[in-house]
């Protein structure tokens, strides 16, 4: 469910960052000179200027493709809706668009409704749309070029490990943009968007990439526990909702192959079955885990008595140390045609914005650029740009 964007006619579309004179972030290393990655990372971090906003929690919709959900589109009386939308945004009930879904709940603050089963931060959900504009840029079909098949999958796989680095560089800031890296990865992995990564030919990455996803969302849950924030009645409001998502997300790895089924001491963590871990969480901290409507059936076939580690423990869950790994395992350049030998995980170097107009019009099927000087100066000037 990426939030919806004005249409455009053209390519590429773009809009101005708002500068802020105090609160700008410095620019991250792993972008390359001239990148739209590096200015969608950028207009993601404005929101760190207004954490009171963005930290708090929403309800959205099920963004689940679920069988017994109801499809059915509130699209009676368009025009009506539409000035309702306008007068909710007014009066600060509703921050966003309508999904379009009946009894549509998106963008509402979690006062509204407070049973409702789906909540997010606003940050999350923000995190999480920005992962479709990273995909755009890396798949070539946008750019009407062709370099290799498995261009835009390995581009998946970058925006996944770039959501690791995240992660790792949103320590400075707490524990809730940390927090917002774990919601908008999970959201980004159940989106059909996101399947193509695990078609790429290198099955052993995506299966350590997954469990690399297991190993940063328990190191999570462990530095909430050593606040006391592991429960119903935290300030962590999507606990319950994000923690089911992890669940549902490795349920459907697992059917796929990526995580093994086999399980040996129940006691034990075992990596392929970190979802035993999140909900010996639940069940030992009192979280009531909400959302996918087949929860009940997707805990049913889990063991939630993994031993969870003392808090204040050094790497609880082993993420720094798997982490490091997976560097070095993984950190060359995923292709060839890369533009820079990095040997760091994640970057922009599948992102074609990146790339010379020379390699771009090599690739072509015209063999013409397909970024004009208009796009170029818009990318330097920091526009964010989102093809598809």
């Amino acid at each position: 469910m990426p939030p919806k964007r004005a249409a455009s006619n053209s390519r590429a579309s773009g809009r101005k960052r708002t500068k802020t004179p105090t609160d700008e972030p410095p620019r991250n290393k792993r972008w390359a000179v001239v990148s739209a990655s590096a200015n969608a990372d950028a207009d993601y971090k404005m929101i760190w200027g207004n954490p009171e906003k963005w930290y708090s929690y929403m309800t959205i919709c099920s963004p689940l493709r679920e069988d017994d959900e109801e499809e059915e589109e509130d699209d009676d009386d368009d025009d009506d809706d539409g000035d309702d939308d306008d007068e909710e945004t007014e009066n600060g009930a509703r921050d966003g668009p309508k999904c379009g879904k009946k009894n549509c709940v998106c963008f509402k603050p979690v006062r509204e409704n407070p049973d409702h089963p789906w909540i997010i931060s606003q940050a999350g959900f923000r995190k999480y749309g920005t992962q479709h504009i990273h995909l755009s840029l890396r798949d070539p079909d946008n750019f009407n070029m062709y370099t290799f098949n498995d261009h835009a999958g390995y581009g998946c796989l970058e925006i996944v490990q770039n959501l690791f680095l995240d992660y790792v560089e949103a320590a400075e800031r707490g524990w809730r943009e940390q927090w917002a890296v774990c919601e908008g990865l999970v959201l980004w992995l159940l989106n059909p968007a996101s399947d193509i990564m695990v078609m790429i030919d290198d099955g052993q990455c995506i299966e350590a990439t997954i469990r690399l996803v297991g190993h940063m969302f328990l190191d999570m849950l462990a530095q909430l526990d050593n606040q006391s924030l592991v429960g119903d009645a935290t300030d962590v409001r999507s606990l319950g909702t994000t923690m089911a998502m992890y669940i549902k997300m490795a349920r459907e790895m697992r059917e796929i192959g990526i995580l093994e089924s086999e399980r040996d001491n129940k006691k034990k963590f075992q990596a392929d079955h970190f979802d035993d871990a999140i909900l010996s969480y639940a069940n030992q901290r009192g979280v009531t885990l909400q959302g996918p409507t087949d929860i009940d059936d997707l805990t049913a076939e889990l063991i939630g008595e993994v031993e969870l580690p003392k808090k204040g423990a050094k790497d609880p869950w082993h993420w720094k140390a798997e982490l490091k790994k997976y560097e070095e395992d993984y950190g060359s350049p995923a292709s060839s045609v890369a533009h820079k030998g990095t040997t760091s995980i994640g970057g922009d170097a599948l992102d074609i914005t990146t790339w010379t107009g020379a390699q771009r019009k090599e690739a072509s099927f015209d063999h013409k650029d397909p970024l004009g000087k208009r796009e170029i100066d818009a990318i330097k000037k920091g526009m964010v740009m989102q093809l598809g």
